[in-house]
């Protein structure tokens, strides 16, 4: 195990947007940095980056966290293999202490395959340029493809022997184990699939033996899959290509080939061609498109598009002119559609593919054939359907119910809009009635996905009484199913669509849900700023020296946050009423007890043990639907802190003063008594709305 000194010395170093920034295409926007969440289908982006807090956070599944966590999560490492990726990153020496057998052995495995990988491509990389069976077989097959040393040096590409045994008596030399040259089974999940053979007492026989080898990499550059082309025998007992089976470090839906050598010039040029084959990706890479990738012989798959996305949301397919593979890329037009993409479309002349257009072309020709040629989705996909169409209404129905199927998909009504009326004079319908069939599949569209949450929902609910049936506890009956709300009240005045954070459930008492918000304000800002220093100014009505006239005085005092906080809500007996964000104020209040030591805020609530109270500061400390706005420069915290906790009170005194005023509807009630309250309250609340106005113009 790694001692805590070391630990903390290496998460106090590690930098979150170097972290992330190996993996997702970041812009700078103001102090912090965002990108398209690499977590879950993200249509807009919602994954920011904060250098400053040194976190990283998504607003829309809420995936985030510090660089370890962000590792954890992106990676599939476990916290240790974390530290370990950080420490080599930043150069900090380890000092391990033992670990449990468990532990060893989970870390083993997954760094043995990784290992034996790494082994796998140098050897079939070394035997490639440095045997004659390499030099003759191999390098000559490429160098008759028309690639450049540069190129196969770039991409890694190799040649396994012909010896069936080969490859696995070098591994084994090397010291890897067996089990990891096999595939892996239900019984024993370790194993990478280079080899086969069930005998123990035989050497493994290599899967690519005769091979020339394609790596497929990982986007930090790591080696998981390995896919191999046959080039003597072509007879029916080999297969041509062969792949890795998938493994503990290799699902094939998830990953790209080429992606790790295209993911810079994607964000660069903004822009991804997806070709269909390997060599297609080498070919054009050469010729100078170096943003190309290859979903390696598959239909292209969300989690595939959702890599893309981390890098651009433009993509260009390129296709053949085969008639099937075209109609089948209509399908893969509406997923790209769906998951938010802007799709062209480039159909290379019949006979070519992007492997011999690209040798057989400047790169100066073949960036005017593609500005030329490409064409949106719209005009290819009316152009393809309605070739079977011709002048049957039916069939022209048809192709207009299936183009209007794709418009709906796209979530941005702008880009929906222009492709409207581009559908509309193509197919000369007027864009009333296309609007009217859009709206129609949108509902139909939605109400499918109410209906599959409810059924996620249902399963869910029955996997979790089954489980307590089966660990013999009593299971609860079952309820009808309610789906989640869609929103959460929010101040329509201050922001259009704040976010509240899933892990903190709402209290289901009233005056809890009129002050939720302003509560969560106040908590946002001591989880952000609870440490610093902020001026707090007030004015004060002083007497003069004859006690007849008042003069205003200005006082101004430096106060921390924390202690601000606490202060005000304790002088005026306010308690929150929501439990977490309770929780988290009293939390705060007992961790900065010594005002002569630093209280960070942010790294105290990041690194809890209670697992909801991190998650909500999470949450909150990179909200981008803050409804009070974020303090910026010292004159915004200033007004922003003493603001929050007025609002709380103005709240507090609205709902009371809306309680007082049913009562008077009461029967017997005390009507003198009622009244004396309501005209205090209404005093004090004509107080805090002046304050109120007062900061909006000054901080305004």
């Amino acid at each position: 195990m790694i001692d805590q000194l070391t630990i903390d010395k290496i998460r106090d170093t590690a930098q979150i947007l170097d972290v992330v920034g190996e993996f997702v295409s970041l812009r700078r926007r103001g102090q912090n940095y965002i990108g398209l969440c690499p977590f879950h289908s993200d249509k807009n982006p919602s994954f920011y980056v904060s250098p400053s807090k040194n976190i990283c956070k998504c607003f829309s599944c809420g995936e985030g966290g510090d660089p370890v966590n962000f590792l954890m999560k992106h990676e599939q490492m476990n916290y240790m293999e974390a530290i370990r990726w950080l420490g080599k990153k930043y150069g900090i020496e380890i000092q391990e202490k033992e670990q449990t057998d468990e532990e060893r052995a989970a870390q083993t495995a997954r760094e043995g395959m990784m290992n034996l990988n790494d082994f796998a491509m140098q050897t079939f990389e070394k035997d490639l340029y440095e045997t004659e069976e390499g030099k003759t077989i191999g390098l000559a097959y490429f160098r008759e493809r028309g690639l450049q040393d540069e190129t196969i040096r770039r991409f890694h590409l190799g040649y396994a022997l012909e010896s069936k045994t080969d490859f696995a008596s070098r591994a084994l030399r090397a010291g890897h184990k067996r089990e990891y040259l096999l595939d892996p089974t239900e019984n024993r999940k370790e194993g990478v699939g280079l080899c086969y053979g069930d005998d123990p007492q035989k050497t493994p026989v290599c899967r690519f033996a005769g091979r020339v080898i394609f790596p497929f990499h990982t986007l930090s550059g790591k080696p998981v899959a390995f896919g191999g082309r046959i080039l003597q025998r072509v007879d029916h007992a080999f297969k041509k290509y062969v792949n890795s089976p998938e493994s503990m470090v290799y699902h094939k839906g998830n990953l790209l080939y080429g992606i790790f050598q295209a993911k810079n010039e994607m964000a660069k040029r903004d822009k991804c061609f997806i070709v269909e084959g390997n060599i297609d990706v080498l070919s054009m890479s050469q010729a100078g498109f170096l943003n190309v990738v290859a979903s390696a012989g598959t239909a292209l798959t969300t989690n595939q598009i959702h890599i893309i996305q981390r890098f651009t949301k433009n993509v260009t397919l390129m296709f053949d002119g085969d008639d099937a593979g075209i109609r089948a890329s209509l399908k893969t037009i509406d997923l790209l559609l769906l998951e938010g993409m802007n799709v062209k479309l480039l159909l290379l002349p019949d006979g070519n593919d992007p492997d011999s257009f690209c040798r057989q072309h400047t790169t100066e020709e073949l960036e005017k054939f593609f500005a030329d040629n490409e064409q949106d989705f719209i005009s290819y996909k009316t152009a393809m359907l309605l070739q079977d169409a011709a002048h049957d209404p039916l069939k022209r129905s048809q192709v207009v119910q299936n183009i209007v199927q794709s418009i709906a998909l796209i979530g941005d009504p702008i880009m929906s809009s222009l492709y409207l009326r581009e559908t509309s004079q193509h197919l000369h319908v007027s864009e009333e009635a296309l609007m009217q069939a859009i709206r129609t599949q949108k509902r139909s569209n939605y109400a499918a996905e109410l209906r599959r949450m409810e059924i996620d929902q249902r399963r869910e609910e029955a996997r979790e009484q089954r489980e307590q049936e089966v660990n013999g506890k009593e299971a609860p009956l079952a309820t009808e199913t309610t789906l989640p709300e869609t929103s959460t009240p929010v101040d329509t005045s201050s922001t259009p669509n704040p976010v509240q954070p899933a892990s903190a459930a709402r209290p289901s008492n009233r005056a809890s849900l009129l002050t939720d918000r302003f509560e969560r304000n106040i908590v946002q800002n001591l989880v952000r700023h609870g440490g610093e220093t902020f001026t707090f100014r007030w004015t004060e009505s002083v007497p003069d020296e004859n006690g007849r006239d008042f003069q205003e005085v200005q006082h101004e005092e430096d106060w921390r946050v924390v202690d601000f906080i606490g202060t005000e809500l304790y002088s005026d007996h306010i308690v929150f009423q929501h439990p977490t964000y309770a929780k988290m104020l009293q939390m705060a209040i007992d961790a900065s007890a010594n005002p002569e030591e630093e209280f960070d805020s942010v790294r105290f609530f990041t690194r809890v043990p209670d697992e909801e109270v991190r998650q909500v500061a999470l949450d909150l400390v990179d909200d981008r639907y803050n409804a009070m706005g974020i303090a910026e420069n010292q004159e915004d915290l200033n007004t922003l802190i003493p603001r929050c906790l007025l609002e709380l009170k103005e709240a507090i005194i609205r709902m009371n003063i809306t309680n007082l005023r049913q009562q008077l509807r009461s029967p017997g009630a005390d009507y003198n008594s009622i009244l004396q309250q309501l005209s205090e309250l209404t005093e004090i609340k004509k107080q805090l709305d002046k304050a109120l106005g007062e900061r909006i113009i000054t901080s305004g």
